[in-house]
C-alpha cells in the first residue's frame, strides 16, 4: 500500500505590520467623544448594565463621567460600547 499524498495546499498566515493595540479602538473612541465635547455638541452613550440615553460630561484616563436623571456614574472606556458615538 502506498502511503497518502497530501495535495492540500500550505497555509500562509497574514501579518500585520503594526498590529493593533487591545485598547485603541476605545482610545479612539475616547479621542472622538473628547473632540465632540469641546466642541460643545451632546454626546449620549449606551452604558453596560445601565441603559442607554446617559450624556457625556468628561473623558478621563480610562474613564467616562456620564449623567442622566440626575444621576453621576463613572464608567470605563470598555462599558461603553464601540461605535455608540
Amino acid at each position: 500500500m502506498t502511503p497518502p499524498t497530501l495535495t492540500a495546499i500550505p497555509a500562509t498566515v497574514h501579518r500585520r505590520v503594526v498590529p493593533s493595540r487591545a485598547g485603541q479602538a476605545y482610545s479612539d473612541q475616547a479621542d472622538r467623544i473628547r473632540a465632540q465635547l469641546a466642541a460643545n455638541q451632546p454626546v449620549i452613550v449606551p452604558v453596560r448594565d445601565h441603559g442607554r440615553g446617559w450624556f457625556v460630561t468628561a473623558v478621563g484616563d480610562g474613564t467616562y463621567e456620564v449623567w442622566r436623571d440626575g444621576q453621576a456614574l463613572i464608567a470605563a472606556w470598555t462599558d461603553v460600547p464601540l461605535g455608540a458615538v
